[in-house]
């Protein structure tokens, strides 16, 4: 079996390759999901249903005729059979008794949602309204409205009926909601299924690209981190993105006159890349003074010797380190270098013959995991608001129920965390599999700590890079 800094230094070629493979594949997070997602609002009558809705504008770019990213009155006016048409076919309701509502397309201007004004170049608002004969029985309605070739596209549909309210998500693979003759019951005891979408809607957001899963995956598989590591930076990620969405919701509210959440984008994005840059060239510099002390010859195993038997034995005392135990052959009396230490499971420093050393968890060059190093890692991933979370806040806040948005974004958050948590986890435990991989005895090998801290400070400058080029 090889020492165990070989095996590490593996991992961190591992994770070196992969952080920076993901950085170069994955698209900006945020940013590369805005334009794909729409809302709607549903207020469902006797015998008409009117829905509020804001889409991509590119969807009906036909009757964008001056080409500036919003449908004017005028344009709606000229192109009302049209939209008409194309809208019916994507977006279909249907009563109990399977029978197509009549569609009517107006300007939706006067009933904006928030998130025209956090999007005012790429969204449109439309009035639609759809009607029966007599009063309906049921409801069901089938929604594709969706961007081509964007599976991540969606439109959270927020239905009112009298007093009582229910969302829904509609994405290319659920385009279906029904709605029973009852009615929505929406009460204390309904709330379970909105929580449980917005969580299972968070959990399903954070695999796609972003979310800081490239450098959590990068930062645990290349460190001796522990399940508790795991946890912290996944929370810490989480916590600090739920607070980045109330912070820009609140932002778009009240400052979107002066500033637009896409101009704030990039400006997070750099912030992020800088903390990144930081944390890497940290890493890069203890790891590079610890290899090069290593190639040096200055590290050296610490041991203590005595006698009182005919033979000489060495046996290991504590996971972590080992003593050595050299017996002389005439006599009782032995000799230890001056030696003091506490054995015990968790973490400990002692000192050999004037020599310190930590049993905190290690990274691959043998320096302890640092608690701030995971803070700044989890700030970094999460400091960009994700779209989908601040289109869920803002479809609440324009029904006038903040509260409640506040409650689907912890929702969608805790989703978010559950599944950066179980990347942590496994990446962690995957570790042990990993340990029994034979690797060879190369000089290269004392380097590749450094190159995968090398590897975290390129993700971090082409963050910051591609911030720098959205900006000017």
């Amino acid at each position: 079996m090889l020492p165990k800094r070989h095996r590490y230094s593996l991992l961190s070629l591992l994770a070196g390759m992969i952080a920076i493979g993901l950085s170069l594949v994955t698209t900006s997070p945020s940013l590369a999901h805005w334009d794909d997602l729409a809302a709607a609002k549903l207020v469902v009558g006797d015998t008409e249903v009117q829905m509020t809705l804001t889409y991509p504008t590119r969807l009906t770019a036909f009757a964008d005729d001056d080409g500036n990213g919003q449908l004017a009155v005028a344009e709606i006016d000229r192109h009302q059979t049209a939209l008409q048409a194309f809208l019916g076919d994507r977006i279909a309701l249907k009563d109990g008794l399977n029978r197509l509502g009549s569609l009517q397309v107006q300007s939706g201007e006067a009933f904006a949602s928030p998130m025209l004004s956090a999007a005012p170049d790429s969204h449109s608002t439309l009035q639609l309204t759809y009607r029966w004969p007599d009063a309906m029985q049921g409801l069901v309605m089938n929604y594709t409205l969706f961007v081509p070739n964007a599976p991540e596209a969606s439109c959270l549909a927020t239905l009112v009926q009298g007093n009582e309210l229910t969302t829904h998500v509609f994405t290319p693979q659920q385009p279906t909601f029904a709605l029973m003759p009852g009615g929505l019951r929406f009460g204390a005891g309904t709330w379970l299924l909105p929580l449980i979408g917005a969580f299972v809607w968070g959990a399903v957001h954070s695999l796609s690209p972003g979310h800081g899963k490239t450098l959590i995956g990068a930062y645990l598989v290349g460190e001796r981190a522990t399940p508790l590591h795991a946890i912290f930076l996944a929370m810490t990620t989480t916590v600090t993105h739920t607070l980045g969405v109330i912070a820009l919701g609140l932002v778009t509210l009240l400052a979107a006159r002066y500033i637009l959440p896409e101009q704030l984008y990039p400006w997070l994005s750099l912030i992020s890349g800088s903390l990144v840059i930081a944390i890497g060239l940290n890493l890069l510099w203890q790891r590079r003074r610890r290899t090069t002390a290593v190639i040096s010859g200055q590290v050296h195993s610490h041991g203590h010797d005595h006698a009182h038997a005919p033979h000489a034995q060495t046996h290991p005392h504590d996971p972590g380190h080992v003593h050595h135990h050299c017996h002389d052959a005439g006599g009782d009396r032995h000799h230890h270098p001056s030696h003091s230490h506490a054995h015990h499971p968790a973490d400990h420093v002692h000192t050999h013959s004037r020599h310190t050393h930590s049993h905190l968890p290690l990274t691959t060059d043998s320096t302890p995991v640092t608690w701030r190093n995971l803070l700044m890692l989890g700030f970094s991933g999460g400091l960009v608001p994700c779209p989908a979370a601040l289109v869920l806040l803002l479809g609440a806040i324009a029904l006038g129920n903040t509260l409640s948005g506040l409650v689907l974004v912890l929702a969608f958050s805790l989703g978010l965390a559950s599944v950066l948590t179980g990347l942590g986890l496994l990446l962690v435990y995957a570790r042990q599999v990993f340990q029994r991989i034979p690797t060879p005895r190369l000089p290269l090998m004392q380097w590749l700590p450094a190159i995968s801290a090398l590897g975290i400070t390129v993700i971090g400058i082409g963050i910051s890079t591609r911030s720098i080029l959205q900006i000017f």
